[in-house]
């Protein structure tokens, strides 16, 4: 018996490691999640406010908005064509890039690039 003394110690110190960098990954990826999710209704509010006449001052504001807590690195709209208010062809773009830095333990993942797109009908 006194030579198991402290085995369940040394079991924990080697697991434990393990088990909160596999915890602290579980909570990142869903942090990467959300800002992917984040980053694609920012885009979907900047081609709405596009597609209805804004400038890119308006779309910049409108994507601004709606990115929670994602760190967006670009924003690029493309407006509809002139003249083409109504058509079912013309369509406002936005697309719309994030960083996202992960801080798993251990693990050097290091900051990656999203990126989500919108389109919406003109003039409507």
């Amino acid at each position: 018996m006194k030579q198991d003394r402290g085995a369940a110690m040394i079991e924990l110190a080697l697991i434990l490691p393990l088990l909160v960098m596999l915890l602290v990954g579980i909570v990142d990826f869903g942090r990467a999640y959300s800002a992917q999710v984040s980053i694609t209704a920012a885009a979907r509010e900047g081609a709405r406010v596009l597609a209805l006449g804004g400038n890119s001052a308006a779309v910049t504001n409108a994507v601004n908005g709606a990115k929670g807590s994602a760190t967006v690195t670009s924003i690029t709209p493309t407006a509809c064509p002139v003249g083409s208010t109504g058509t079912s062809t013309a369509v406002a773009t936005v697309v719309v890039s994030a960083s996202f830095t992960f801080g798993i333990p251990f693990v050097p993942l290091g900051t990656k690039t999203f990126s989500a797109s919108a389109s919406m009908r003109c003039g409507l």
